[in-house]
């Protein structure tokens, strides 16, 4: 607010090409007065305010940035309900209000990133002008002078969905190299306490989708062997990171889709008793999931994050992965009837 205000009043000075000492002559004040209220070093009295702001002709709100706050407040609103309709799967109402919010702020980074979230979520061969805006969007984002790390990722995957390698290689190219020396890595170092905590928590959330991304992309390039055992190996690491930092806004998510594409990679291998293993996993994180998945995030009411469609997660098991070709191998089996029983009882719309 200090800076606020030090910016308005030289801006209100400078635009009634008034000196300090003429402002300062005006309220019967020092010139130094003046110059510190320019500098942010100070404010006036509070009982100067309204006659600055007739003064000027404008308002102490005005004055103090009381409009600015409001706004920023408003973004925060914007920011959670959108946020909620795309954790509802509701992409048509999530994508109308994060295009109206990104219009409104368009400085504002968090909802720039939900409109590309949104445009992403929503994005696909039914919807040409969808990916038109995505890509005259990705233009001004790896073109701007400050650009936005998280903004390139969701287009560098957007891009390499669309099989746009090279435009996705060369925003790849355009981020920092360094992995070491850097804050995620020192930070823990100047801080103490829960400030030290939630820190350490992050970093380690982060750092676990990370690995996990570099093992399964590894076991992409293998034989099934290979994608079962990079497969086993990112749901351990995860499921060992999730016990120390009790992830559980993304932990069951994570693992029923773990589980039922491991299920499926034992199925290609003619496992059948270890892919039923993982589809009755998956059931379990799916049935947990109707209980977290409508839950606020303590730190700004918001959802955990998108959801392409309205159908909850059970819904979404038995109907787009279990009905698939692969899972004949164990379909005729009392343990998957009974896991496609409970997935279709608690299939139900999200909240």
């Amino acid at each position: 607010m200090a800076t606020h205000f030090s910016r308005t009043i030289k801006k209100l000075r400078r635009g009634r090409d008034l000196t300090q000492e003429q402002v300062a002559e005006t309220f019967g004040i020092s010139p130094q007065a003046v110059s510190r209220w320019e500098t942010g070093a100070t404010y006036p009295d509070i009982e100067l305010l309204p006659h600055i702001a007739i003064f000027f002709g404008t308002t102490v709100d005005a004055l103090l940035g009381t409009e600015v706050i409001l706004g920023q407040e408003h973004a925060v609103s914007y920011i959670r309900d959108i946020r909620n309709l795309l954790n509802a799967g509701k992409t048509d109402e999530a994508l109308a209000s994060a295009r109206r919010a990104a219009k409104e702020y368009p400085t504002n980074v968090d909802l720039q990133y939900l409109l590309l979230q949104a445009l992403c979520t929503v994005c696909s061969d039914e919807t040409p002008g969808v990916k038109a805006e995505i890509l005259s969007m990705g233009e001004r984002v790896v073109n701007a002078a400050a650009p936005c790390p998280e903004l390139k990722f969701l287009l560098i995957r957007q891009y390499a969905q669309w099989g746009m390698r090279d435009k996705a290689k060369a925003i790849v190219e355009s981020l920092p190299t360094e992995a070491y020396y850097t804050q995620d890595l020192t930070m823990h170092y100047v801080l103490e306490g829960a400030e030290l905590q939630g820190n350490q928590r992050l970093g380690i959330i982060r750092f676990t989708i990370m690995l996990c991304d570099f093992i399964l992309g590894y076991g992409e390039g293998g034989d099934v062997a290979r994608k079962i055992a990079c497969h086993e190996a990112a749901m351990q690491i995860q499921s060992l990171t999730n016990g120390i930092v009790g992830n559980d806004s993304g932990e069951h998510t994570d693992g029923a889709f773990a589980g039922i594409n491991l299920a499926e990679l034992y199925c290609e291998a003619g496992e059948g008793q270890k892919a039923l293993h993982h589809i009755e996993t998956a059931v379990q994180h799916a049935l947990h999931h109707i209980e977290e998945m409508d839950k606020p995030r303590d730190h700004d009411g918001g959802n955990y994050y998108p959801w392409p469609t309205p159908r909850n997660l059970c819904w979404i098991l038995w109907e787009d992965y279990l009905a698939k070709a692969q899972f004949d191998r164990v379909r005729g089996e009392a343990r998957f009837t009974a896991c496609l029983a409970t997935l279709k009882a608690n299939s139900q719309a999200l909240k």
